[in-house]
This record gives C-alpha cells, structure tokens and sequence, in this order.
C-alpha cells in the first residue's frame, strides 16, 4: 500500500513470485527462502518488518532481489523483499523529491514526494540486519 523507492544500483534483479521455503520457528516476517540464480536468498516481507499487516500476494507480487551493502555483505550478498506491484524504473532529479513529514517505521529511512506522488526509502541496512539475523 506503499511506494517504495530504492537506487537502481541496489536492486539486483525483480523476478516473478514463487513460493519461498519457510523454516519453523522464524519471526512471520522472514518469509523464507527463495532460489534465485542457483542461489538459496531470505526472503521478507516489508510490511510485516514494520509491524504492519501483510497483504496477500496478488497476481502481481514481484519479488525483489537486493544488493546487500552493509556489513553483513560478505556473508549475505543478496537478501529478497515481496512486493505486491510491478517494480517500474524511474528518473529522479533532486528537484522533484521533496521531504514528506511522516512517523516513519523501524525498516524506513525517509518518507518524500517524487513528481507529486509519496514514497518511502527504505533502511536497507536494518532489513539485510532482519535478514542475515535469522539465517
């Protein structure tokens, strides 16, 4: 029900839903494991990392494979978030991103207007954290 907006250069690839492997006793919002390019990546669900109820997946659930890029890169280069819409590129200039006052949640770093319409950037450190923590 969110906007996100993420660099291009931290997605690593969007691919079609499949259904993860999920572990036993794992928090509800590590959603499992999926395999992508031969690898077995954690897969999350953004909406549950931020206390907030999870949709279900719709025919247009992506999953989005991102790029770790904190410390925990070494052992987990690549980490997954579900998403319920189809991930769209989009040019954006400084001068069309304007700061939104919001109350933002632990997996998110600012919330902004791009070209009108609100985003939120996520904290991709703490989610690669809620990833690499329940390996």
């Amino acid at each position: 029900q969110q906007q996100l907006l993420l660099p291009n250069v931290s997605v690593a690839e969007v691919v079609g839903y499949q259904a993860p492997e999920k572990p036993v006793d794992k928090p509800d919002f590590f959603l499992g494991y999926v395999t992508w390019r031969g690898i077995r990546i954690p897969l999350l669900s953004y909406e549950l990392a931020n206390d907030r109820s999870m949709s279900i997946a719709s025919t247009n659930a992506r999953i989005v494979v991102i790029n770790s890029i904190g410390e925990h890169r070494e052992a987990l280069p690549f980490f997954a978030i579900l998403t319920q819409g189809i991930p769209r590129l989009v040019k954006v200039a400084s001068d069309l991103i304007k700061p939104v006052k919001s109350k933002l949640n632990k997996a998110e770093t600012t919330a902004i207007k791009l070209d009108g319409e609100e985003a939120i950037i996520p904290n991709v450190n703490f989610l690669e954290s809620l990833a690499f923590n329940n390996l």
